[in-house]
C-alpha cells in the first residue's frame, strides 16, 4: 500500500509540474534573425537572461595532427584580442556579472552566456569581439597549454579521472568518436595562434548556427548586436556535421587491464559503443539504466553494495547523440574483491535475461524517473539545453513534455530486453584500472569474459 501511495504521489507531483511545463511549451516561439533560427521563451520573472549559441559541428572537424584544436580554440577565446588583454576581458565580464562558457562535443559546439537583462547588449558585444577578433597571444596560449600539459601528466594521481578518459577511448575504438575531444599531449604543440584563429573563423563563417534564449522581451534587442557585431548570418549552405562509419559489431567481450602505480582502489567500468541503429528509444534507455544502476534501490546497488558490501556506489547509464551512443556501468572496489565484483555484476545481468524482472521492481524505477524528470525544467539554462539537444538529434519537443506519459507504457519485459540488448555481458568491454599487483588475480577470471589485454595508460594521455 505504501509503495502504491508513493508512486501515486510522484505522479501527482509530476502532473502538477507538467501543467506548468505545458505553459512553457506553449510559450516557445520560433524566430528568424538574419537567416538564423532562434528559439525564444519569454520569462519576465527575473531581470536576467540565458542564451545558448549552437554550432552544428564539433571536434570531428579536427584534422589528424591537430586533434583537440576546436576545443582549445573556443576555450582560449579569452586569451586576448588586439585591443584587450586576457585580464581586461575577464574584468569586463566580471563587471557586468556575465557568465561566458563553451562546450565542445564530437558532433556540435555551444557557447553559453547568462547575466542581467539590462546588460545583454553590452555583454554580447564583448562576446562578439572575442569571436571575431581573438588573436590568441602566443605567450598566453603557451601559459595555458603548459598548465594543461602538467595536469595531463599528473592524471595518474587521479585514478577515477584517468579511468574515465581511457575507458572512453578503449570502449569506443573502431568508431570516429573514440579520440578525446580535448586531444592528447602530442597534439598540444600544434596549436598555433594562426591555427586557433582559423578554427573560430570556420565556425563563424561556414557552420550552421541556432540561438536559444530566454528572458524578458527586452533581451530581443540583442538581435541587432548579433547581426552587426558578430556578423551572424544564416544561409542554406551552412554546414552541419554528419559522419559515415562502418557499424561497430563485437561478437565477444574484451577484458582490458590498465595498471597504475600504488593504487589502493580498483576502478571498474563495463560498457560499449552504440551504433546509430541502437539508439532509437531514449526513454526506454533511461528506464532500463535507472532499473539496473540508477539509485539505491537499483538492481546492481542491491546486489553489489547492500548484499555484499563490494563497493560504496555503482551506476549505469545509456547516453546518445545524433549518430552514436555509449553505455556503461561504473564502480570501484578494493584490490582483493575485484574478481568477486565482476562476477556479481555478470550474474546480475544474466539473471535479468534468464528470469526477467518483476512489475513491483519496475515500478520503483519508474517512480524514480517520473518524479525526477520535471527537475529538467528547474533552471532556464538546463531547459534550453534540453531543447537544443532535441533539435540536434532531430526529435520533437514533445519527447520532453510527454516523457512521463510514455515511460508509463513500458512493460517489465520491454525493460529486461533492453538491459540484455545494451548491457549483455557477451559484447562488453570490461575495463579495470588499478595497481599492477592485481594482474595475476584478474587472469583467473572466466574465459567467457574475454581474453585479457594489458594497456599502458600513457598512450591515452
Amino acid at each position: 500500500m505504501k509503495k502504491k501511495l508513493l508512486i501515486s504521489l510522484l505522479c501527482l507531483v509530476s502532473v502538477k509540474s507538467f501543467a506548468a511545463a505545458s505553459k512553457i511549451e506553449d510559450s516557445i516561439k520560433k524566430l528568424n534573425w538574419n537567416g538564423i533560427d532562434v528559439v525564444y521563451i519569454e520569462d519576465a520573472r527575473f531581470p536576467t537572461y540565458d542564451m545558448l549559441l549552437y554550432f552544428g559541428d564539433g571536434a570531428l572537424s579536427d584534422e589528424p595532427g591537430r586533434m583537440g584544436l576546436t576545443q582549445h580554440a573556443f576555450n582560449l577565446l579569452d586569451a586576448g584580442t588586439p585591443k584587450l588583454s586576457q585580464k581586461d576581458i575577464l574584468d569586463q565580464f566580471e563587471f557586468t556579472g556575465t557568465e561566458f562558457s563553451t562546450d565542445i562535443t564530437h558532433e556540435y559546439t555551444t557557447v553559453a552566456m547568462s547575466g542581467l537583462a539590462k546588460d545583454i547588449n553590452t555583454s554580447m558585444a564583448q562576446a562578439c569581439s572575442l569571436l571575431r577578433e581573438a588573436n590568441f597571444p602566443a605567450d598566453v596560449v603557451k601559459q595555458e597549454l603548459d598548465k594543461e600539459r602538467s595536469e595531463l601528466q599528473s592524471l595518474v594521481a587521479s585514478p577515477q579521472a584517468l579511468s574515465d578518459r581511457v575507458f572512453r577511448e578503449v570502449s569506443m575504438s573502431g568508431s570516429p568518436y573514440s579520440y578525446p575531444v580535448s586531444g592528447k599531449l602530442k597534439d598540444l604543440d600544434s596549436y598555433t595562434p594562426a591555427a586557433l584563429r582559423s578554427r573560430i573563423d570556420y565556425f563563424l563563417n561556414k557552420v550552421k548556427k541556432r540561438i536559444y534564449i530566454t528572458g524578458p522581451k527586452s533581451i530581443l534587442s540583442v538581435e541587432k548586436v548579433l547581426k552587426d557585431k558578430c556578423q551572424f548570418q544564416g544561409t542554406p549552405s551552412d554546414y552541419v556535421r554528419t559522419a559515415s562509419y562502418k557499424l561497430v559489431k563485437r561478437s565477444a567481450p574484451e577484458l582490458v587491464f590498465v595498471p597504475v602505480p600504488d593504487a589502493n582502489q580498483v576502478q571498474v567500468k563495463i560498457g560499449r559503443f552504440l551504433n546509430y541503429d541502437e539508439i532509437g528509444d531514449r526513454r526506454l534507455d533511461t528506464l532500463a539504466s535507472e532499473f539496473l544502476g540508477g539509485g539505491f534501490t537499483s538492481r546492481l546497488m542491491r546486489e553489489v553494495r547492500v548484499k555484499r558490501g563490494l563497493t560504496y556506489s555503482i551506476g549505469a547509464y545509456v547516453s546518445s547523440q545524433k549518430q552514436y551512443g555509449r553505455s556503461g556501468i561504473a564502480t570501484f572496489t578494493k584490490n582483493q574483491t575485484i574478481n568477486k565484483l565482476i562476477e556479481v555484476i555478470n550474474n546480475s545481468i544474466e539473471k535479468i535475461k534468464k528470469d526477467g524482472i518483476s512489475d513491483d521492481e519496475l515500478e520503483k524505477s519508474r517512480g524514480a524517473i517520473v518524479g525526477s524528470h520535471p527537475f529538467k525544467f528547474e533552471s532556464n539554462r538546463a531547459f534550453l539545453a534540453q531543447l537544443l539537444y532535441l533539435d540536434h538529434v532531430e526529435r520533437p519537443y514533445s519527447e520532453l513534455f510527454n516523457f512521463n506519459e510514455e515511460v508509463m507504457k513500458y512493460t517489465a519485459k520491454d525493460v529486461a530486453k533492453k538491459i540484455d540488448d545494451v548491457f549483455g555481458m557477451n559484447v562488453q568491454t570490461i575495463f579495470i584500472l588499478g595497481d599492477k599487483s592485481i594482474e595475476k588475480e584478474l587472469r583467473k577470471l572466466p574465459g567467457k569474459l574475454g581474453k585479457m589485454k594489458v594497456l599502458d595508460y600513457k598512450k591515452f594521455i
